[in-house]
């Protein structure tokens, strides 16, 4: 079933239409994220004010601010196309930089960190870091949770193997054997929760005046 994007309604007719109140919303999401704000931040605002949160969730999260600066849905009709880029190229350069040195990462793509560019969590925002265990498995954790231990304000402890990350992500994209330039080229962001891991895919150019 079409599940309606927040930020939009139906009208009498059944045809989609912007939801003022929500697409209010939307827009304070993505001017405080350009104007500087954490997405932590953004979401406490928004708890703080009362406002209610998308259906189906309790309350504005890291990873619920996180998924509508992705979603390329809301432009043109609620913000402007250079927002939604702009929104884009800020959460580029953000997980590109360590929160903690104020030092700019490696490149977010090539063929051996493709994954490192693209896996966050979904709680914190902050990049998912590849670990090697002493076993030689692989797996990826949330970079806060890696570098500071019991110290970590992340409280996300999801663990996931390449294996199985990478897996998913052949299923998403049908893909036979995992190709990296494929990956980088459809995928945005691969956002990873406690419970679940959402693959957000680059927008497309939709044509008509609705087209959603």
């Amino acid at each position: 079933m079409f599940r309606i994007p927040y930020g939009y309604t139906l009208d009498p007719y059944g045809r989609i239409i912007v939801h003022e109140q929500e697409a209010a919303n939307v827009r304070f999401v993505y001017q405080n994220y350009l104007a500087g704000d954490s997405l932590g931040r953004i979401a406490d605002k928004l708890e703080k004010a009362e406002t209610s949160p998308p259906q189906g969730n309790q309350s504005w999260t890291r990873a619920l601010i996180s998924k509508m600066l992705s979603n390329g849905k809301y432009a043109p009709h609620i913000i402007s196309e250079d927002q939604f880029y702009e929104a884009l190229m800020e959460k580029t350069k953000r997980s590109n930089v360590d929160m903690d040195t104020g030092k700019r990462k490696t490149a977010r793509y090539n063929s051996q960190n493709v994954l490192s560019g693209l896996l966050i969590c979904g709680e914190c925002g902050r990049n998912y870091r590849r670990i090697t265990r002493p076993s030689g498995e692989v797996v990826w954790r949330c970079a806060d949770r890696v570098e500071n231990g019991k110290r970590a304000t992340c409280s996300n402890m999801a663990t996931v193997t390449d294996e199985e990350i990478r897996g998913i992500i052949c299923e998403k994209l049908s893909l036979g054997d995992f190709d990296e330039a494929t990956v980088a080229e459809a995928i945005e962001v691969i956002e990873i929760g406690g419970t679940e891991i959402a693959i957000h895919m680059k927008p497309f150019i939709a044509f008509g005046p609705m087209a959603l």
